[in-house]
């Protein structure tokens, strides 16, 4: 008895939070009201209602309410290929500055329309046929992931919503490492930090899911067990809420999604992008280790104008020739520290570092040293 009880709270809880994320969705669309670019709203809304949309049917088949709609049934099956490019399209407008579709992406709508037009045989099929067939859905609920009423198999359309989801989170997840994405983390953190966070709450939930597949299949015989079937909808529950709590929670995030333009934080960059950050980025990518590396190569690299960067630059160096062997100087006492010079000429240090010559290293070692590389080891291996 204590058992049903708590299988029904979980269900109730099931109940609040998809109502709650559809609740997010139609006030980002409908209530936000951005003051310039509506696309990365309109994404992230469809987002939250489809996919709430969507798992709400779960609870309408496990009670038996579907048969007061048997239209509706199989109508989520392919409105779930649109979820996750809806999360997609939503971070590539912020972070590629995307601010609609292109005739490109109706690949991203394939999976979508070759699911809708396999179910429409059910889809057209006479109402009192739909009921009988729901009728037995009732008595079986497996039948839901097993039957084969469309002209695809339902196999491959279960397989199909495991892969899916994966494949998108690769692609956000490229998206927000990317140089471009490095390059919103500088001009926009806030935002950053959402799709960062979203991205990894999405994975999360996309794993957890995977994982309980996976163990049904190992050990089926632990999913005769009612709890281990209601893991899923536990996984859910705690994906819905949080997704939906973030944006409440950080008021700011929505704020920034409101306010959001690409074309204003771009002049804003001076503000937003500091010299420290954008040396990181130089270190890390050992960009500087390039001898051909021009102020306009680097700024085509940190996808920066050339006239952006250099202001940047000027605010703390007198030139970019000066920040660039700074770093190249910094570069070469780390390696002299890890013995370079025991092994190799001050010439391959220099060519290491990224300088084009003996001479400029030397000039530009001594400036940053008040001394020369050889008795800068020296009084290293001194100490």
């Amino acid at each position: 008895m204590y058992i049903s009880k708590l299988f029904m709270i979980i269900d109730l809880l099931f109940f609040l939070t998809v109502s709650f994320s559809l609740f997010i969705g139609f006030f980002l669309i409908f209530k936000l009201k951005p003051r310039k670019e509506k696309f990365h709203i309109i994404t992230i809304g469809l987002y939250y209602i489809i996919h709430a949309l969507c798992f709400s049917f779960y609870l309408l088949i496990k009670y038996e309410l579907i048969i007061y709609f048997p239209y509706l049934y199989k109508i989520p099956a392919p409105l779930t290929y649109l979820i996750t490019p809806l999360s997609f399209f939503h971070i590539r407008s912020l972070i590629y500055n995307k601010k609609s579709l292109r005739a490109f992406d109706i690949i991203h709508f394939t999976p979508f329309i070759i699911f809708l037009i396999s179910y429409f045989p059910f889809y057209f099929m006479p109402l009192a046929e739909k009921v009988n067939y729901l009728k037995l859905v009732f008595l079986d609920f497996n039948l839901t992931f097993t039957d084969n009423i469309g002209l695809i198999p339902e196999s491959i359309n279960s397989l199909g919503r495991i892969l899916h989801p994966l494949f998108y989170l690769l692609l956000q997840w490229m998206m927000i490492y990317s140089m471009k994405g490095k390059n919103f983390k500088l001009i926009n953190n806030k935002l950053y930090s959402w799709v960062f966070n979203l991205t990894l709450m999405q994975s999360f939930f996309s794993i957890s899911l995977v994982g309980v597949v996976i163990f049904s299949f190992l050990f089926p015989v632990y999913f005769k067990f009612r709890i281990f079937e209601y893991l899923p909808t536990v996984f859910t529950i705690i994906f819905f809420f949080s997704i939906s709590v973030y944006l409440i929670w950080n008021q700011d995030v929505l704020l920034k999604l409101k306010y959001f333009s690409f074309e204003n934080d771009m002049n804003h960059t001076f503000n937003e992008i500091n010299l420290g950050s954008l040396t990181d980025i130089v270190q890390e990518k050992l960009y500087f280790t390039d001898k051909n590396l021009s102020i306009s190569k680097l700024s085509l690299l940190l996808n920066i104008s050339q006239n952006d960067l250099s202001k940047i630059i000027n605010k703390s160096y007198p030139n970019y020739n000066f920040w660039i062997n700074e770093i190249r100087v910094k570069y070469s006492i780390d390696l002299i520290k890890e013995d370079f010079l025991k092994n190799y000429s001050v010439e391959a240090l220099a060519e290491k570092s990224g300088f084009k010559s003996k001479n400029t290293f030397y000039r530009s070692f001594k400036k940053y040293t008040n001394t020369t590389p050889i008795i800068f080891e020296k009084e290293l291996n001194f100490l």
